[in-house]
C-alpha cells in the first residue's frame, strides 16, 4: 500500500497558504481603498479651501492692502494644522488692455513700446492688430508667439480692463509705465515709482501729463493656492466690481 503518512499535514499547509494570501490580498485592497477615500477627502478639503479664498478676498477688500501685489501671502484666517492658504492677487488695470486691439490705437501705441522694450518683433504685434484675430483668453497668445516671447509680454498685458483702458498709476509695473510715458520724456518714472510707494496717488494727482493714468481700479486677477494634507489645488479668477467674471480651477 502506498503511504499516506503527512497528506494532513501538507492540506493544512496549503489551505494556511491560501488564507495568508487571502488576508494579505484584504489588507492591501483595504489600504489602497483607504488611501484614495484620504485622497478624495484632501482633494476636496483642498478645493473648497481655495473656493473659500475668493469669498474672504470679496469680504476683506482691504487685504490688497496688506498683501503685495505679485507675491504669494499665507492667508492666516484659515491656514492651520494641515492645511494652508496662500493668495496672489495682480490688479489688471495696472496692465495694457489688448482686448479689441486696432492699429494707431492708443493700446497700439503703448504695445509698440512695450514690444520695443522686451525686444518682440513688432510683426507679431501687427498680427495682433488683425481683427481677425480676437482673443478670448491670454494664453491663446501661443498661436502667434513661442513660450519665451509669451513670458516676456504675458506679465504686462490684459483681456481685462477700467472702462475707459486707462492704466493704474498705482500698480503699473515699471515697463508699462516706460511703455505709456515713451513719449512724455519730462516725466520721471522714478519719481513715480518713488512717491507711490509711500502715497499713493489719487485722482487730484493726476495733471494734464497723466490723462492716461487713474488712482484706482475695481479688476483684479487673483489665485488662490491651498493644501491640505498632502493635496493642493489652484483656482485663478478674474474679479471685477466684487463679481468673478472668469473662473478656472487647475
Amino acid at each position: 500500500m502506498r503511504n499516506e503518512r503527512g497528506v494532513a499535514l501538507i492540506i493544512v499547509l496549503l489551505v494556511t497558504a491560501l488564507l495568508i494570501a487571502l488576508i494579505f490580498e484584504f489588507a492591501y485592497g483595504t489600504r489602497v481603498s483607504l488611501r484614495a477615500a484620504q485622497n478624495f477627502r484632501d482633494s476636496q478639503r483642498a478645493y473648497f479651501l481655495a473656493r473659500s479664498g475668493f469669498g474672504i478676498f470679496l469680504k476683506y477688500q482691504q487685504l490688497r492692502d496688506y498683501f503685495p501685489q505679485g507675491e504669494w501671502v499665507v492667508v492666516p484666517v484659515v491656514s492651520a494644522g494641515d492645511t494652508e492658504l496662500r493668495v496672489l492677487w495682480e490688479d489688471e488695470a495696472g496692465k495694457i488692455n489688448i482686448s479689441g486691439l486696432r492699429v494707431n490705437s492708443t493700446a497700439f501705441v503703448w504695445l509698440t513700446e512695450l514690444f520695443r522694450i522686451q525686444n518682440v518683433s513688432q510683426e507679431i504685434l501687427d498680427t495682433l492688430a488683425d481683427p481677425s484675430n480676437q482673443l478670448q483668453l491670454l494664453t491663446q497668445l501661443h498661436q502667434f508667439m513661442n513660450d519665451e516671447t509669451y513670458n516676456k509680454i504675458a506679465p504686462y498685458v490684459t483681456l481685462f480692463s477700467v472702462p475707459s483702458n486707462r492704466i493704474n498709476i498705482n500698480t503699473a509695473s515699471e515697463v508699462v509705465l516706460r511703455s505709456v510715458l515713451a513719449t512724455k520724456t519730462t516725466i520721471s518714472i522714478s519719481a513715480i515709482l518713488s512717491r507711490r510707494q509711500y502715497q499713493p496717488y489719487t485722482s487730484a494727482d493726476l495733471t494734464t501729463d497723466l490723462t492716461d493714468f487713474v488712482a484706482t481700479s475695481n479688476v483684479s486677477k487673483v489665485y488662490f493656492f491651498a493644501t491640505a494634507g498632502g493635496y493642493t489645488k489652484q483656482i485663478e479668477t478674474i474679479i471685477s466690481n466684487n463679481t468673478s467674471v472668469y473662473w478656472r480651477a487647475l
